[in-house]
């Protein structure tokens, strides 16, 4: 009994001492506590989504220096409210995925000596701690490319030198490259109408080719949506970029304007199986203010030219919406043979069975076209 009297009496001890002996006791029962709430964390019910919640926590206490590679991919915004502590924040940025863990991130804002704004940061999903701190200490603004519906290679490509990207690098990834070049197994001449039509985020070090291979990849996945078959998906496309210009908007005019493709090119045909699309002859040779073309243009040997040429042109001749996509695999019913835009500031456009029908529709563009010139 006398031993422990000895270690648990105060009695005989000076103030100092006391106080030492009072300040490892406190020690003791803070361990206690912080193990304690680890064990909660981790057996607890419940317990998963604490762990998640306090990440920064966790990888301080384990030494958890887990850290991704790169500069990230998806962008994310993340908002810092003032006061925030650069643990508060770096918790915040695990939670979001930003970062792998706390530590990596705390030690490059510390070596960095950062101190973190307030506000909203532009950060990418799955960044290193270092280049979450340089995105932090040298935000950018977001850029990005806008590829609109029936775009050309040729517009692409001119946006994206403006973007920035080395001209030459951009040329090689884009000219003389074909589908297949990126990994879509198709029977297409170039990459015209495989650019789907979107807005590309520029990350920081993209290449025209990475790029590129985004977009394809967007189109590849359109293709596995539509369950369009790798054999059909050349011919499809090609019908949907002519829908596409001949037809921009409207739904039921776009499977109107299909039908009236397919309908030439078919046994039935009335134009010994030329499409006679201008929007082809357009593509050889640029388009006009009032939409027409001249004999000569119309005489060309170019094998897109579908006034000299019977079928489909060899591949698309623009990047087609969905919409446009789906109208070429679901086209309307019907017998038109010829159609024209009578008001192509309207969009309103007139269908017809027969040539001399169609002429009458030629009338009402031509009406339209004189209004202007008088206008």
């Amino acid at each position: 009994m006398s031993e422990v009297h000895e270690i648990t009496s105060d009695e005989g001890l000076s103030r100092a001492e006391r106080r030492a002996k009072a300040h490892r006791r406190m020690m003791r029962r803070r361990r206690t506590t912080i193990f304690a709430i680890v064990a909660v964390l981790v057996l607890g019910v419940g317990g998963f989504a604490a762990v998640s919640t306090a990440g920064g926590v966790m990888s301080e206490l384990f030494g958890d220096s887990g850290d991704y590679e790169g500069e990230g991919g998806e962008t994310v915004v993340i908002s810092v409210l003032p006061g925030s502590s650069a643990t508060e924040v770096a918790n915040q940025l695990v939670q979001e995925d930003v970062i792998k863990s706390s530590r990596p991130f705390l030690d490059e804002i510390e070596r960095r000596e950062v101190t973190i704004p307030a506000g909203d940061l532009a950060l990418r999903k799955q960044m290193s701690a270092a280049a979450a701190v340089e995105a932090i200490v040298n935000p950018a603004a977001l850029q990005t490319i806008a590829v609109p519906e029936g775009f050309l290679v040729a517009e692409i490509e001119t946006r994206m030198i403006e973007s920035g990207m080395d001209e030459d690098a951009v040329v090689a990834a884009l000219e003389d490259r074909i589908p297949a070049d990126y990994g879509l197994e198709v029977d297409a001449p170039s990459l015209e109408g495989y650019l789907y039509p979107a807005t590309y985020e520029i990350r920081p070090g993209m290449t025209p080719e990475e790029m590129v291979q985004e977009m394809v990849d967007r189109t590849k996945d359109e293709i596995t949506d539509l369950g369009i078959p790798l054999e059909d998906v050349n011919e499809v496309f090609t019908l949907a970029s002519l829908v596409e210009i001949e037809a921009p908007g409207d739904e039921e005019v776009r499977r109107q304007v299909a039908r009236v493709f397919l309908n030439r090119i078919s046994d039935h045909s009335q134009t010994n199986g030329l499409l006679q699309s201008d929007a082809t002859v357009h593509y050889i040779f640029g388009s006009r203010p009032d939409a027409s073309t001249t004999a000569e243009e119309r005489a060309s040997d170019d094998p897109y030219n579908t006034y000299k040429h019977p079928g489909l042109p060899p591949g698309p001749i623009n990047s087609p919406s969905r919409g446009a996509v789906d109208a070429a695999q679901n086209p309307a019913d019907g017998d038109w043979q010829y159609f024209v835009a009578t008001n192509p500031d309207t969009g309103e456009t007139a269908f017809a069975e027969t040539y001399s029908e169609h002429q009458r529709n030629v009338e009402k563009y031509r009406e339209w076209l004189r209004g202007r010139d008088d206008g």
